[in-house]
Order: C-alpha cells, then structure tokens, then sequence
C-alpha cells in the first residue's frame, strides 16, 4: 500500500513538473502580451522565480492590461543609437545606453543571483523574438525592391539576422559598452538560432 502511494505520488510530481515546462515553454515563445500575461496569471504561485518573473513582466509591459512594449523600446533606442551617425555630441547616445542598461535590468548582471539572471535572459530573448515576429511579419520588409517579389527564406534570415546585429553587436561596440550588453547579445542570438536553426553564421557578432 505505502508503495503504490508513494508511485503515485512520483506520478503526480512528474506531471506537476512536465504541465510547469509546458507553460513555461508556451510563455517564453509566446508574443502576444497579452496571451502572455494570460499564461502568468493562470500559473504564477508564490514561488520566489514566478514572482520575479511577475516583475520582469510588469517591468516590460506595466501594471494591469499590458500596454506599451518598454523592452522593445530599449530596443528602438539601440537602434537610433547605431544609426544616427558617429559622433556623441554631449554623451548623449552613452547617457540613452545606460538608460537602455536598467530598463532591461542588466545593471550590474553579474551581482544578480543565477535565477535572476535565467528570468532576465529568458525575458529577453522573448523581446528579441518580438523584434524578429514583428519585423519579419510585414510585407516591405520580406519585399525584394518596392513591394516587387519576395525575398527567400534565405534572404529573410539573413536581414533579420543584420538588423538584429546592429542592435545587439554594433550599438555597445560604438559606445565600447560590450560588457554591459552581453546578457542582450546572448539573448538575441539564442533567439535567432531558435528560429532560424542553421543560420547563426549570418549575425555579425563582434
């Protein structure tokens, strides 16, 4: 008797845990904020991980209703950061990078525990697989010239693969500020070779 209860007991501990990596999984690949926020709130217990995985949330898309997208933000300002030209006149780009830093919560990264760091790598990889759902989803950007043709898979990938460089590699390479963007830089890649497995080669890592 005491064996088949403890049997039973491993049965419902493994399915515990294998029902935990679903949602987690289906979390992490989601992109839609708020069949994301649905997930959280239907798994979420008060575990030291999911409440900081509650915070990153709230942290990206705020309070309540998920609204603006501040991760991606950080993003778009990264971007303006690597294509607004060389020159830093008063320190401004250095000043909207550690900006980027801390909204992202990848000040000082590697002070923070290891599940601090798993949640943080983990939320930002999802941004980056946003950025990649969201850019590659619009018909100019898979457009070979003026809305003519379509680009292969090949050439998507490779696009993608250049943009998200920019964001990740060439924008902390400019303010020499690759230390404090690595967490970001791992993210995107990992993101990219999720989605695009057999084409990391195409990121221009530096």
């Amino acid at each position: 008797m005491v064996k088949r209860t403890r049997r039973k007991a491993a049965v419902y501990q493994r399915k515990g845990e294998r029902d935990m990596e679903d949602w987690l999984k289906s979390f992490y690949t989601q992109t839609d904020p708020v069949k994301r926020q649905q997930l959280l709130l239907e798994n979420v217990t008060e575990k030291e991980a999911d409440q900081l995985r509650k915070q990153l949330f709230e942290a990206r898309y705020g309070k309540g209703k998920p609204r603006k997208d501040a991760f991606m933000g950080c993003l778009m300002n990264l971007k303006y950061i690597v294509e607004s030209g060389g020159m830093d006149w008063g320190g401004r780009k250095k000043k909207l990078a550690v900006e980027v830093i801390h909204d992202l919560g990848i000040f000082e990264f590697e002070q923070k525990t290891e599940t601090e760091q798993e949640l943080i790598r983990q939320e930002l990889k999802n941004t980056c697989r946003t950025y990649i759902e969201v850019s590659t989803s619009g018909r100019g950007f898979t457009s070979v010239i003026f809305g003519m043709g379509q680009l292969s898979d090949e050439g998507i990938a490779g696009k993608i693969a250049e943009q998200l460089s920019r964001l990740a590699f060439d924008a902390p390479h400019i303010l020499r500020m690759e230390k404090e963007f690595e967490p970001l830089q791992r993210a995107a890649v990992e993101a990219f070779r999720e989605i695009y497995p057999d084409r990391e080669h195409f990121l221009k890592k530096r």
